[in-house]
C-alpha cells in the first residue's frame, strides 16, 4: 500500500519517492536511491500557518491545546487534521496515478478575514540548489541573500507555478496544476528556517468575510537528470492548458526573423539609417516610447504622435524597421475625460482597499492620494491610477484608441507597458475576471485587430507569454540599477525553456555596455535566451560601439 498509518505517523512509498510525516510535519523525503531530500530540520518550526487580510500570520500547531489527528481514507489518501486555538485545518495527502505526492493544504477559522493557508517544506538537503522562474530564471543556494527570505506572489514575481530543487546530477520539484488561475505565492525561508520553502495558497479578494481557504494542490516529484527534466514536465502541462498550437499559429511569420531588439528608442531618425548600415532593417523591432504628444506617462489613454514620433514611425515602416510604438494596459490619467466613468474599476489593494497607482514627483514615488478632490491640485506630477482590466468597458475603449493608431500609422506591432503587473486585489473579479485573467483577455483582444498585431509586453510569465510576442524582461531585482548581489546571480534560461517558443524576450534597461555593470547585465540576458537587445540613443552607438555592443551586434548578424 502506497499509504500506511500509525497514530499520527504516514508513511508514503511509490516507484517516485518516500516520505514521512509526523502529523502535517515532514520529516522526511527521499528519492527512489534513498537519498534524503528534505525533511524536519533541526529547530522545528509550524507546518502550517494561516494569513489573514490585515497581513497578520498565525501559526498552527504551537499551542497546548492543539491536537491532531490522522485519518487513512484510502490506499492512496490520507487526511491530517489539524484543531487548534486559531483555527482548524486538513493536510490532504494524495499519491496519484504517476505516483507523485500531492499537498492539498485546507483551514478554516471562526474569525473572519481568514486569507490564506501555508505549508512549509522543511530542512531541504544542503546540496541542493533553488532553481525558479525569478526574473526569467534563476539558480542560487536557498541562503543566498538574492533569495532568501523573499516572498514571491504568482505570476507577478514567480513567473510560473514550480520550484526546482537541484544537485548536479538529480532533485526534486514542487508544481501548482492550477486550471482556474487561483492566487497563491512562495516564500524561500530565512535564518533558522533558511533551508525551508512554504507554499501559499490565496484567496482571492475581498476576503473581509471570509473563513475558510484551500482547493490548490501541490505536487511533489524527484527526477534524475537536470532542472530541465522537471521543467520539461510543467511546459507540456501548461502548452496543452495554454493551446500553445493556436497561440502560436497567432504570431506573424516575420516575428521569427527578428534578430536585433532596440529599446526606448527616441525620434533621431539618423539613428534608423545608422543601424540599416549594420543589419537588414527588417530583422530588427524598435521599442519606440518617445512618438506620442503627450509627455511619456502623461495623459492615458491618448495615443496621438507627435510631428517628430509620426515622421520616425513612417521612415522606419518604409525601410522595413519593424516600429512597434509603446502604450499602456492599465494606466489611466485621472485628469483624463474618460476616468469619472471608470471610477469604480480602478484596482484596489489588498486587505487595505488603497487604491492602486504610480504617482512620480522630484525623483520618487510619494503613495497616490486617496481622495479624488487631491487630484486637480496634482496636475504638475505624473499620475496613472491603474485599472482592473477585467472591466470590458476599459478594455473596450483602449482597444480603439490603440486600433485608431495602428490604422492610421500602419502598424504591425504594439507594445503595451506593464502586462507583467498583476495582482489579488481586494476587488479580484470584476466580469468574473481576475487582473491577471483580466490582462490576457486585453492582449487577446489586441491580436484579433485588423492585421492581426503582434503585442509586446513588459514582463513574462506564464499567464501574459499567451497572447505577447516579445516581452521586455527585467532583471534579478535590478530594473534600472542593478542590486548589490547582482554579479552573484546564476542565471539559467528557465522561462526562455517553458515558453521562449511563444514570445521572446528582450532587455530592458541599463544596457549601454560602457561600464562592467551595464556589460554583465547584457551577458545576464544572453544567458537567459533573450534577444540580442541594444539602447541606441545616436548613430555612433552602431557605428562605434563597445566591445560590449559589439558581441550584441555580432550575436545579432551571425
Amino acid at each position: 500500500m502506497p499509504i500506511r498509518t500509525t497514530g499520527n505517523t504516514i508513511k508514503i512509498t511509490t516507484a517516485r519517492l518516500s516520505a514521512i510525516f509526523d502529523g502535517p510535519v515532514l520529516v522526511e523525503l527521499r528519492n527512489p536511491k534513498g537519498q534524503l531530500l528534505a525533511g524536519r530540520s533541526k529547530k522545528p518550526s509550524p507546518a502550517l500557518t494561516l494569513g489573514f487580510a490585515n497581513g497578520e500570520t498565525t501559526p498552527l500547531c504551537v499551542s497546548a491545546y492543539a491536537q491532531v489527528h490522522v485519518v487513512k481514507v484510502g490506499d492512496r489518501v490520507a487526511h491530517v487534521h489539524v484543531a487548534d486555538e486559531n483555527g482548524d485545518a486538513c493536510l490532504r495527502l494524495l499519491i496519484d496515478d504517476q505516483d507523485r505526492l500531492v499537498i492539498e493544504p485546507s483551514a478554516h477559522t471562526i474569525r473572519r478575514n481568514l486569507s490564506s493557508v501555508c505549508w512549509r517544506l522543511p530542512g531541504i538537503a544542503r546540496r541542493l540548489k533553488l532553481v525558479a522562474p525569478f526574473y526569467q530564471g534563476c539558480r542560487q543556494d536557498l541562503e543566498h541573500p538574492l533569495v532568501a527570505g523573499k516572498y514571491w506572489e504568482w505570476p507577478h514575481r514567480w513567473e510560473a507555478a514550480v520550484a526546482i530543487l537541484q544537485d548536479t546530477r538529480c532533485g526534486f520539484s514542487v508544481a501548482c496544476y492550477d486550471r482556474q488561475n487561483h492566487p497563491k505565492a512562495l516564500r524561500v525561508g530565512a535564518g533558522d528556517t533558511a533551508r525551508s520553502l512554504d507554499f501559499h495558497t490565496l484567496l482571492n479578494g475581498p476576503a473581509h468575510d471570509t473563513v475558510a481557504v484551500g482547493s490548490l494542490q501541490w505536487v511533489i516529484d524527484t527526477h534524475d537528470g537536470d532542472w530541465q527534466v522537471p521543467a520539461a514536465a510543467y511546459r507540456e502541462w501548461l502548452r496543452h492548458e495554454a493551446g500553445a498550437d493556436q497561440l502560436r499559429a497567432l504570431r506573424p511569420a516575420w516575428a521569427g526573423d527578428i534578430r536585433l531588439a532596440l529599446q526606448w528608442a527616441g525620434n533621431n531618425r539618423n539613428v534608423l539609417d545608422a543601424v540599416a548600415k549594420v543589419i537588414e532593417p527588417s530583422k530588427v523591432l524598435i521599442h519606440h516610447a518617445s512618438w506620442r504628444s503627450d509627455p511619456y506617462d502623461v495623459n492615458y489613454p491618448e495615443y496621438h504622435a507627435c510631428k517628430d514620433g509620426a515622421a520616425f514611425i513612417r521612415k522606419g515602416r518604409e525601410m522595413g524597421f519593424r516600429v512597434m510604438p509603446h502604450f499602456n494596459f492599465f494606466a489611466i490619467d485621472p485628469n483624463h475625460p474618460a476616468f469619472p466613468g471608470l471610477t469604480d474599476f480602478v484596482a484596489r489593494e489588498f486587505g487595505s482597499q488603497r487604491l492602486m497607482a504610480w504617482r512620480w514627483k522630484d525623483g520618487h514615488c510619494p503613495a497616490p492620494p486617496q481622495g479624488f478632490g487631491t487630484l486637480a491640485n496634482l496636475r504638475d506630477e505624473k499620475l496613472m491610477y491603474y485599472l482592473h482590466p477585467g472591466a470590458s468597458a476599459w478594455r473596450r475603449l483602449l482597444a480603439e484608441r490603440i486600433a485608431t493608431a495602428a490604422a492610421k500609422h500602419k502598424l504591425s506591432t504594439v507594445f503595451v507597458d506593464q502586462t507583467l503587473c498583476t495582482w489579488n486585489l481586494d476587488n479580484a473579479l470584476v466580469e468574473g475576471l481576475t487582473m491577471t485573467e483580466g490582462m490576457v483577455a486585453l492582449t487577446r483582444e489586441l491580436t484579433e485587430l485588423n492585421g492581426a498585431l503582434a503585442v509586446g509586453g513588459e514582463g513574462l510569465n506564464e499567464m501574459n507569454v499567451r497572447y505577447q510576442t516579445f516581452a521586455q524582461a527585467h532583471l534579478f531585482e535590478s530594473h534600472h540599477v542593478s542590486n548589490p548581489h547582482f554579479t552573484e546571480l546564476d542565471p539559467v534560461p528557465v522561462g526562455d525553456f517553458l515558453y521562449g517558443d511563444l514570445c521572446k524576450s528582450m532587455a530592458y534597461a541599463n544596457i549601454a555596455g560602457d561600464t562592467p555593470d551595464s556589460a554583465w547585465r547584457l551577458e545576464v540576458h544572453e544567458r537567459l535566451g533573450a534577444l540580442p537587445s541594444l539602447i541606441v540613443g545616436k548613430p555612433e552607438d552602431v557605428l562605434k560601439p563597445n566591445p560590449a555592443v559589439r558581441h550584441v551586434l555580432d550575436r545579432a548578424t551571425d
